[in-house]
């Protein structure tokens, strides 16, 4: 009887292990959400002014990585999100918020991710009155080597890339209309560091930055195939690429 057991109760046990394995660099989420409104009135209108974050919080045996990324969520150097999102609704109510209709919505979003490399999203818009809001959109690639934040040291020339960008925004947004055209006919990059999307890098400019409020937030995504060329040494093994 006990050869019988004894084989079986092994294959169990290499079976739950097998189970319980896990990438130690993989980043899972948590989701933390608030949201909160006050009723408010003045001489001209009435009515609610609104607060809310959405946040995808990593879990991830890499502490380092989890710290960078909450790092960057908060801008602060503090993991303490509950009081930093406390804080920022506080402000915004006695700020921006202290009128009625006002709104702020920030959105913190797990894009996607590799063995190399995990990529977050930030997006939201606040309104505090006249014509129209203030987006924000912009992408965040983190090495899970080391933590660090990989924009444009992914490539060994950024400015090399000028002509490239410009060509692409061109067909992907712009459609090609030239009143858009920078200087010399060409964009220069934008402030914001590019980041990796699954199989392309996304290039996004700011509002206004070339381009008039009603184009929003200009960008293009460029393949990875296409950029092989402009990669620095850091860039090839972030994207595993011999």
């Amino acid at each position: 009887m006990k050869k019988i057991l004894l084989p079986i109760a092994l294959l169990l046990l290499m079976a739950s292990c097998h189970r319980t394995k896990s990438n130690s660099n993989e980043v899972k989420t948590e989701s933390y959400v608030v949201s909160d409104s006050v009723y408010l009135e003045n001489d001209y209108e009435d009515g609610y002014s609104r607060y809310t974050v959405n946040i995808d919080l990593p879990v991830t045996d890499n502490d380092t990585l989890r710290k960078n990324i909450m790092y960057w969520m908060l801008d602060d150097w503090t993991e303490d999100y509950q009081s930093y999102f406390e804080t920022s609704k506080t402000r915004f109510f006695e700020e921006e918020g202290s009128e009625p209709n006002a709104e702020f919505e920030g959105n913190y979003t797990l894009a996607n991710q590799t063995d190399y490399y995990v990529t977050y999203i930030s997006e939201g818009y606040i309104y505090a009155g006249g014509a129209h809001s203030l987006p924000w959109y912009y992408g965040t690639t983190f090495s899970k080597q080391d933590g660090s934040v990989m924009g444009y040291d992914l490539f060994e020339d950024p400015e090399q890339l000028i002509d490239l960008v410009t060509e692409n925004l061109n067909l992907e947004w712009l459609d090609n209309n030239e009143d858009y055209l920078g200087f010399g006919g060409t964009f220069g990059l934008p402030t914001n560091q590019p980041w990796i999307e699954t199989d392309s890098v996304v290039f996004c400019y700011g509002p206004y930055e070339i381009a008039p409020y009603s184009e929003g937030m200009p960008l293009c995504k460029i393949a990875i195939d296409d950029l092989k060329p402009y990669l620095s040494e850091r860039g090839k093994e972030l994207l595993n690429i011999k």
